[in-house]
């Protein structure tokens, strides 16, 4: 378990009184001149900073996302590090933020040598910010999936001459695109976790491979400004699925690219809208076909949610209300 730590910026108020007298030549009667005070405002004192203290050698690790990237695994996470080579106490606050989902955002107080690794588990475009509390100085940096493959991966953040330094760093291995089973199904959550409720469900939003043959997709699950929640190339075995369950109440566009042996694109788009959530479970499938395209399938139990007109009917094509037992539908 870590300290938690109050830390205040040293500063010092100095209060001055300049007193000025003037000798009377008569009985001491004020004859015009008087005594003078004057008191500058003291240096205000700076507010503490919680901050959580990491000793000297000490290696504190976060993890940000629930997967699929993994230390062990073929598909490796972006580590995001704080180091102090310094011989001094560095005090940082991070904000590492994500477009659907909680990221991380603290104070830390680290003493010489320590290193504090936030590790990003979801292939997604991140922003990241760091700030030395003594100086204000900062330093943004962006990470996106495309950081994310079989190597080791980081950018690390340290105390520069006055300012934050960014350096990085990577294995080089030769990577090909992840490979996904049909008994390794990925599914990572994308949301801020607000669902379920009572009310309200998630929805299910995934690619799948029904066909015989394997094949390599790229894909982005993006909101209406383009951001990247959750991307990547994979490779797709017979019987396989990646997917996400939307936790949030939010727009989201999978965006799905397959490529045929002369190198020539098929594309895919299908968009979540807000009004597809409510209170039944629900699920859209975008699947591989064998001629080489796609076919985007929503699936919903059929409960009353108490709107007299079904919110998410879609009048799409390739859209049916059925039972998916995929999704426990």
């Amino acid at each position: 378990m870590h300290r938690r730590t109050l830390l205040a910026a040293t500063g010092t108020g100095l209060a001055a009184v300049l007193t000025g007298c003037t000798a009377s030549a008569g009985d001491g009667a004020d004859d015009g001149n008087s005594t003078t005070e004057s008191t500058p405002d003291p240096t205000p004192t700076p507010e503490p900073v919680d901050a959580v203290s990491v000793a000297s050698g000490e290696h504190l690790t976060t993890v940000v996302g629930d997967g699929p990237a993994g230390d062990d695994g073929a598909l490796k996470p972006h580590h995001i590090r704080l180091e102090n080579p310094t011989g001094e106490p560095w005090t940082a606050r991070i904000d590492v933020s994500r477009p659907l989902g909680a990221g991380h955002a603290e104070t830390y107080e680290l003493d010489a040598d320590a290193t504090v690794n936030v590790s990003l588990r979801v292939p997604a475009d991140y922003e990241v910010t760091v700030t030395d509390v003594a100086t204000d100085a900062d330093a943004t940096e962006a990470v996106g999936p495309d950081d994310f493959d079989c190597n080791r991966s980081w950018t690390a953040f340290s105390p520069g001459d006055g300012g934050v330094s960014v350096s990085g760093g990577s294995t080089r291995m030769a990577c090909g695109s992840h490979v996904v089973g049909a008994d390794d199904a990925v599914t990572v959550g994308l949301g801020d976790g607000s669902l379920p409720t009572g009310a309200t469900k998630p929805h299910g939003l995934a690619v799948a491979n029904p066909t015989d043959a394997a094949d390599v997709v790229e894909f982005a699950y993006e909101t209406p400004a383009g951001a990247v929640a959750f991307g990547g190339a994979y490779r797709l075995e017979p019987g396989a699925r990646v997917g996400a369950s939307l936790t949030e109440v939010r727009e989201v566009t999978l965006r799905v690219v397959r490529r045929n042996e002369s190198g020539e694109e098929t594309t895919e788009a299908v968009t979540v809208e807000t009004s597809q959530f409510d209170c039944n479970a629900s699920s859209t499938t975008v699947s591989l076909t064998d001629d080489g395209g796609f076919e985007a399938r929503t699936l919903s139990t059929l409960l009353f949610c108490g709107d007299a007109e079904r919110k998410n009917e879609s009048a799409a094509e390739g859209v049916g209300r059925q039972s998916d037992p995929q999704f426990g539908l």
